[in-house]
């Protein structure tokens, strides 16, 4: 009888080992604690992954070895770089060396560097109401298109053509993916840049000699801003 209950637990055992990793990539303290257990576990878990982070590891040692371990052994890596916290870029930047795919997380994109700015980025907005719901849905939702496409979620500086067991494409796809990215970065800079303020043309004024010649003002004489 021992013995069964032992064979059932191997199997289950076996089967949690054959879901994919998601090592998550965060600080630690305070709100983060609370948002890895009500929001990043429970969407890393729809999706089919084993939720993992480092705090799982701490133990005497050196805990870098440890993180190493986890990122080399991670299917997907899912970074939260809100803060800009220093740890969480040098473990995303050892993701990022061996060609492991990250889902970006942050609460505002002033936190996210321009060169990281053309992969895939969450951003959360904790003032809007059900918004730990609405991030949980997207993770899932991220975790699952990101297993099926890796090389989207990589920049394309870091992907080999055909030379090592790493995510392998052809030149002629390293290139299309490097022109994505950089019109990716072009649509985020363009949404989150300072928009110019036009004045309306009801803030000018034209005066009634003004005489249009061939779709040509002629002889205008326009005064800037009536107030």
């Amino acid at each position: 009888m021992a013995n069964t209950k032992e064979n059932a637990n191997a199997k289950g055992n076996d089967k949690e080992d054959k879901k994919p990793n998601c090592f998550i990539i965060m600080p630690f303290g305070g709100w983060f604690d609370s948002y890895y257990r009500e929001v990043y576990i429970p969407a890393i878990e729809e999706a089919g992954f084993v939720a993992k982070r480092a705090d799982d590891l701490y133990r005497p040692g050196n805990i870098v070895n440890d993180i190493w371990n986890y990122t080399k052994e991670a299917d997907i890596i899912l970074a939260d770089l809100t803060n800009k916290n220093p740890n969480v870029f040098y473990e995303l930047g050892l993701a990022h060396a061996i060609t492991k795919p990250a889902i970006l997380i942050t609460a505002s994109m002033e936190d996210v560097p321009f060169d990281l700015r053309s992969l895939r980025v969450i951003e959360y907005d904790k003032n809007s109401s059900k918004w730990g719901e609405l991030l949980q849905n997207k993770i899932t939702l991220a975790l699952k298109e990101t297993l099926s496409n890796p090389e989207r979620a990589i920049p394309p500086t870091f992907l080999e053509i055909n030379k090592t067991e790493r995510i392998n494409v052809s030149s002629a796809e390293k290139e299309i993916l490097e022109l994505r990215d950089e019109l990716e970065s072009l649509k985020r800079e363009f949404r989150t840049s300072s928009y110019i303020d036009i004045k309306p043309i009801s803030s000018y004024t034209i005066h009634s000699d003004n005489v249009i010649v061939g779709g040509e003002v002629k002889s205008s004489r326009i005064d800037k801003y009536k107030n």
